[in-house]
């Protein structure tokens, strides 16, 4: 997050932009969601496929919130401990040979952007914890993900069982598999998918 030099072609040593605070909260923002969002996700595939427990968006939406608490939380943490760690290094800058200063000062000045950071992303990660219709945004795309990694899944363990139709007793198991497939309640699972979307 720090500034580097480069030569530029007159010989002179051009600082390169340092990316705006705004820009910043953005790029931090976007790894605390995919941390959010991640969770979430696999929250929902183990509750599907460990725990069998039907999808209940209440339940989801209310882990969502505490996810988003949670790294908000974790956001302040690191705000306070960079806080700390600033104001020492910042009493420490009156002692040292004049380069050893600066970098210092430098360093001081850097910490003190991550803790704006830490600060902002904290702020918006509650304020996005009390808006109900981003959450329902987070709660959807979380549960998509983790209908597409589920169904990828399946689909590499199918193609792994792929079954030869030479082999012997297949007519006899297409049978039994057919027979189970027909005892499936279309009706009734079609009723249950609908009540959960």
């Amino acid at each position: 997050m720090g500034s580097s030099s480069h030569d530029s072609d007159d010989g002179t040593t051009a600082r390169a932009a340092v990316p705006s605070t705004a820009r910043i909260v953005d790029e931090g923002m976007l790894i605390a969601m995919a941390a959010v969002r991640m969770a979430l996700k696999n929250r929902i595939i183990v509750g599907a496929l460990r725990e069998h427990t039907d999808y209940d968006t209440a339940d989801y939406t209310a882990l969502a919130r505490r996810e988003l608490l949670e790294v908000a939380k974790q956001n302040d943490e690191d705000s306070v401990r960079v806080e700390r760690l600033g104001s020492h290094l910042s009493r420490t800058t009156k002692t040292g040979k004049g380069r050893e200063v600066e970098n210092k000062r430098r360093d001081v000045v850097r910490l003190g952007r991550r803790q704006t950071l830490h600060d902002n992303v904290a702020e918006r990660l509650r304020a996005l914890a009390d808006d109900d219709d981003r959450v329902a945004e987070i709660v959807q795309k979380a549960r998509a993900d983790a209908l597409q990694e589920i169904n990828e899944a399946l689909a590499a363990r199918l193609l792994a069982q792929k079954i030869d139709p030479n082999q012997p007793g297949y007519a006899a198991a297409r049978a039994e598999r057919m027979r189970a497939v027909g005892n499936i309640d279309l009706a009734a699972l079609a009723k249950k998918t609908r009540s959960t979307d």
